[in-house]
């Protein structure tokens, strides 16, 4: 391939050399003939990680830059990855995305098609059929995806950099990931890449992989980020109370909270969730559609509380 990428692949990771290894081999066999690199920032992993990335360098068709940093999240890696990137436009992802073989092959065609350096396109994720069938995964992942069907232009609020890409100008001007969110980073990155005039398309034909199974406890634990990032993101930007309310952010004044957030609350106090929890487990197998009713409720009345304590603290 030649010196000169088009793109580059920027993947954050930590702790996850099986997956990695999957992310990698599979980014290696792209149809494409367009010249791109991968840039790997490990984020001080302590298993196998630096060994896959190595074999990745030295082996791979395609050309790997092999960062290491001490740990400090996701997002600085994807910041220190972004840094020496040599791509004008960047294909971020997680470690935990496997692409299918066209990948790259549609995102610069959607690219091309679109034009212009405030473009930036949004790849479609789903399951990896690979992995064994979880209800909590495709509540979590699909779910944010179904909802875009049919859509061409959508919002900021789908920057998701499980599988998006956008012109490196226009991120370096954007200021790149904030490096104190440790959820929701990515969409907060798309309000301020909109406010520079990016424009998102989505482009399903774009299409990745989540190699990534989501239990119970990590689908509630998904919950409680997400509320204690709102509230993060809200005092950073007051202005945008609006939009972080559409998103979630409930509290007092001048954050508010609906009626039916409050019937909501009363029906699940904190001292019944483990008995609700339980309700949701037997439903699921009796009806899996009324079990995922439970579960979205249980999900926000979660996010709630984690905003509540956020807001305390």
């Amino acid at each position: 391939m030649s010196d000169v990428p088009v793109l580059s692949v920027i993947i954050p990771t930590y702790n996850r050399a099986d997956t990695l290894r999957l992310c990698l081999r599979a980014f290696d066999r792209q149809t494409t003939d367009v010249p791109f690199e991968i840039v790997v920032c490990d984020d001080g992993s302590t298993d196998a990680t630096g060994t896959v990335i190595s074999r990745a360098v030295a082996a791979g068709r395609v050309p790997v830059v092999h960062l290491r940093q001490e740990n400090q999240g996701a997002n600085a890696a994807r910041n220190h990855a972004i840094g020496v990137a040599r791509g004008e436009r960047l294909l971020i992802v997680n470690d935990d995305t496997i692409p299918a073989p066209g990948l790259v092959a549609a995102h610069l065609a959607a690219h091309a098609k679109r034009g212009g350096r405030a473009t930036a396109i949004l790849g479609r994720m789903t399951i990896d059929p690979a992995l064994p069938f979880s209800p909590f995964s495709a509540l979590h992942h699909d779910a944010s995806y179904d909802a875009l069907a049919g859509r061409v232009e959508v919002g900021w609020d789908a920057f998701l950099t499980c599988n998006v890409s956008v012109d490196r100008r226009l991120l370096d001007e954007a200021g790149g990931f904030d490096p104190r969110l440790t959820w929701h980073e990515d969409i907060e990155l798309g309000e301020r890449l909109a406010r520079r005039g990016m424009h998102l398309f989505y482009a399903p034909e774009a299409l990745a992989y989540h190699h990534h199974l989501l239990d119970e406890a990590a689908y509630l634990r998904i919950a409680e980020r997400e509320g204690a990032a709102l509230v993060l993101w809200y005092r950073k930007r007051p202005d945008l109370v609006a939009d972080l309310t559409r998103l979630g952010l409930v509290g007092p004044p001048p954050l508010a909270a609906s009626p039916r957030h409050r019937v909501a609350d009363l029906a699940m106090p904190t001292a019944l969730l483990p008995g609700w929890q339980m309700a949701a487990r037997a439903l699921t197998r009796i009806s899996p559609e009324a079990g995922r009713t439970i579960w979205r409720r249980l999900f926000q009345r979660q996010k709630r509380l984690a905003i509540a304590r956020a807001l305390a603290a």
